[in-house]
């Protein structure tokens, strides 16, 4: 899978959009498992969050947006230290240490603090070699994979900007002075 130039979906002042390359990946699963279905189309590989985790372990907070008004993302970008992409996001968003309030790890297992309307995406921003995410490293490759309802099961092209009207991941305006 090679990376991408990140899209305007989400805020569209985030420092990220049209800036770096990356994947997109939904930190999201019950008992181990991935959801039965998938809003990104009908591939869906699952690799543990150790392994990539050890490959771009700099995490950094970039996003929380809405583009319905109910559900909520939070983005992370994960770098690997000392690349042009590390440098750019160290320089522009807020590091996170690697047990933050969105991802943290408990004994030897990885968990997202995630809840029906607030969902955590990595944006992880390395090239990777499927085979040997499967055969090295346990990754699942899945296909027929089914969009959830009401949804397309691709992407907007150009993305999709937040909902503008949300109370909850919009800053009020400033007073004037």
């Amino acid at each position: 899978m090679e990376v991408y130039i990140k899209d305007n979906s989400g805020d569209p002042a985030s420092p990220i959009n049209g800036k770096i390359n990356g994947l997109f990946f939904m930190a999201k699963n019950s008992n181990g498992q991935p959801p039965h279905d998938s809003p990104f189309g009908e591939y869906r590989i699952q690799i543990p969050a150790n392994v990539l985790l050890s490959m771009a372990p700099n995490l950094y907070f970039v996003d929380f947006y809405c583009m319905n008004g109910k559900t909520h993302y939070v983005t992370l970008v994960m770098t690997k230290p000392g690349s042009s992409t590390d440098d750019y996001c160290r320089d522009r968003l807020l590091p996170l240490s690697p047990n933050n309030p969105f991802l943290f790890r408990r004994g030897s297992k990885w968990y997202v603090n995630v809840t029906p309307y607030i969902l955590v995406e990595l944006f992880y921003t390395e090239d990777i070699n499927i085979f040997e995410m499967t055969e090295e490293h346990g990754a699942i490759l899945r296909k027929g994979i089914p969009p959830p309802p009401n949804c397309r099961g691709r992407s907007t092209p150009g993305g999709k900007p937040k909902n503008r009207m949300c109370t909850k991941c919009n800053l009020p305006r400033p007073a004037r002075y």
